[in-house]
C-alpha cells in the first residue's frame, strides 16, 4: 500500500487568450470587484429611491383629526370613557373602535393612570364601522 498519497485538492486551470491562466477560486482583479459592487448596489439604490419617492407620506394637513387626552381613573372602563365621548344617538362601539385604533390598543383593557388619546369627530378614510 502506498502511503505517499497527496490529499490536497487540485485546482482546475482555465487558459485565457493572452497565455496566462486563471485557477478556480482565484480572487477577482480590482476592476472586476468594482463592477460586481456596482451591480450589487444599483438595485439597492433604485429600490431605496423608489421607496422614498413613492412611499406613504406623513401629512398632517387638512385631514388631521382633533383629539383630546384622557387620564384613565380607577374604576373606568374603555366603554365608560367611550360612552362619555359619544354623541347622543351614535354607536358607542364605534367610539370604542376609534379609541383603540388611535392608541394602538390590542384589546379594550385600560389601566388607571394611563393617558389615552380620544379622537373627536370622524376620522377621514377610517372604515371602522
Amino acid at each position: 500500500m502506498d502511503t505517499n498519497i497527496c490529499l490536497e485538492p487540485i485546482q482546475p486551470y482555465y487558459p485565457v487568450a493572452d497565455g496566462r491562466g486563471i485557477t478556480a477560486g482565484s480572487k477577482p482583479v480590482p476592476d472586476q470587484r468594482r463592477n460586481m459592487l456596482r451591480m450589487a448596489l444599483v438595485p439597492v439604490i433604485v429600490v431605496g429611491l423608489a421607496v422614498l419617492l413613492l412611499g406613504p407620506q406623513a401629512d398632517a394637513g387638512p385631514e388631521s383629526v382633533a383629539t383630546v387626552s384622557h387620564v384613565v381613573k380607577a374604576g373606568e372602563t374603555l366603554w365608560s370613557i367611550a360612552s362619555a365621548h359619544t354623541a347622543p344617538g351614535d354607536d358607542v362601539r364605534h367610539t370604542v373602535a376609534l379609541i383603540r385604533s388611535a392608541n394602538g390598543m390590542p384589546s379594550g383593557t385600560v389601566r388607571a393612570g394611563v393617558t389615552i388619546t380620544i379622537p373627536v369627530g370622524e376620522i377621514p378614510g377610517w372604515g371602522g364601522r
